[in-house]
């Protein structure tokens, strides 16, 4: 198989902001990447989706941005937008991050990395 993690090991979460409600998606990754028994030392994988169209998406994504890049740091990683440059991660360049019924839902992956 090709592709940027065909032969490597790593974690996935996805956490779903439906609500469109920031502090909740920002508790749910907290919870499961600040927890003493996630010791991954690999390539974290973490998606999340926010419903409720284009409205402070801007705001909100930023707002998890700066979250996770935080939660990064504490676990000695860094942070990176997949998205930025699907390329080296082998996705399609056609990917949306808007998109569902009625162009409503906003999803997108970040990569956490070991920052060494």
């Amino acid at each position: 198989e090709d592709g940027a993690f065909a032969h490597k090991d790593f974690v996935a979460y996805y956490f779903d902001g439906c609500g469109g409600y920031v502090p909740h998606v920002i508790g749910m990754m907290s919870a499961a990447l600040l927890r003493k028994k996630c010791d991954t030392l690999g390539p974290i994988a973490v998606g999340y989706s926010l419903l409720g169209g284009n409205k402070n998406i801007v705001g909100k994504e930023l707002a998890i941005s700066r979250a996770l890049t935080i939660i990064a740091r504490r676990r000695g990683m860094r942070m990176v937008h997949v998205l930025d440059d699907p390329l080296r991660y082998t996705l399609s360049l056609d990917i949306e991050k808007i998109g569902g019924s009625n162009g409503g839902t906003f999803t997108t992956w970040l990569l956490l990395e070991p920052d060494n």
